[in-house]
């Protein structure tokens, strides 16, 4: 084998620390934990597993979570949750104690107020829908440094695209570039706002799958 031209290597072991250290920074996330819990719970959940689900509902309280109460939908009507997981730790109880009732009363559910939440309201989470095939767009005001994620309910694919817009002209999107069309079970990302101004954020999710399904919003 011919050896490597210096400047290549050097490119190459360039390149491959910076992936490395991008995938550090991306599992290395302040709201990590929630995604991580948010998972776990959809995963039990799916499995039946009444051990896991409860200890899904006890991280998401451990953690403390508070209502996403300023991602605001943009679509002309919102459809309804019934049917679909919640992602908090109410209805995980719920779940753990064989009660699969309360998936007729999932909207309810989805707007009951956490008794683990944080009083400083450092992560954010908030049950949403989306039809199959379709996309919904929801919106939020933010500065600085912004986590973003979203878990699908078990069997759901999404993608996410994001718009960031401000009065002093910013104007940035930081879309999804990983399988796009066929959409992945969660997303997350990253990036830097500008701190003087308020930012205004459009978030859209897109349905990949053939069912509807619901999925939790998480930010930090």
């Amino acid at each position: 084998m011919k050896h490597l031209p210096l400047t290549f290597t050097f490119l190459f072991y360039f390149c491959a620390l910076n992936i490395a250290a991008q995938n550090e920074d991306a599992d290395s996330m302040g709201i990590q934990a929630v995604i991580n819990a948010c998972i776990a719970m959809r995963d039990a959940v799916a499995a039946g597993d009444a051990v896991a689900i409860r200890k899904s509902a006890k991280d998401l309280k451990s953690i403390g979570t508070t209502d996403f109460s300023s991602l605001r939908c943009k679509d002309d009507s919102i459809a309804s949750l019934n049917g679909h997981l919640v992602f908090n730790e109410d209805f995980a109880d719920s779940l753990a104690t064989g009660n699969t009732s309360v998936y007729d009363k999932a909207d309810v559910m989805s707007r009951v107020i956490y008794r683990g939440q944080t009083a400083d309201g450092s992560y954010f989470t908030k049950t949403c829908f989306v039809k199959a095939g379709q996309r919904t767009k929801y919106s939020f005001t933010a500065k600085g440094h912004q986590e973003l994620a979203v878990v699908a309910e078990a069997g759901g694919l999404v993608t996410m695209k994001i718009h960031v817009t401000n009065s002093a002209g910013f104007d940035r999107r930081f879309d999804d570039t990983k399988s796009v069309k066929a959409g992945l079970p969660q997303r997350k990302t990253s990036f830097e706002l500008p701190t003087d101004k308020r930012n205004t954020v459009e978030l859209e999710v897109i349905n990949c799958g053939s069912k509807d399904c619901s999925f939790v919003v998480i930010s930090n």
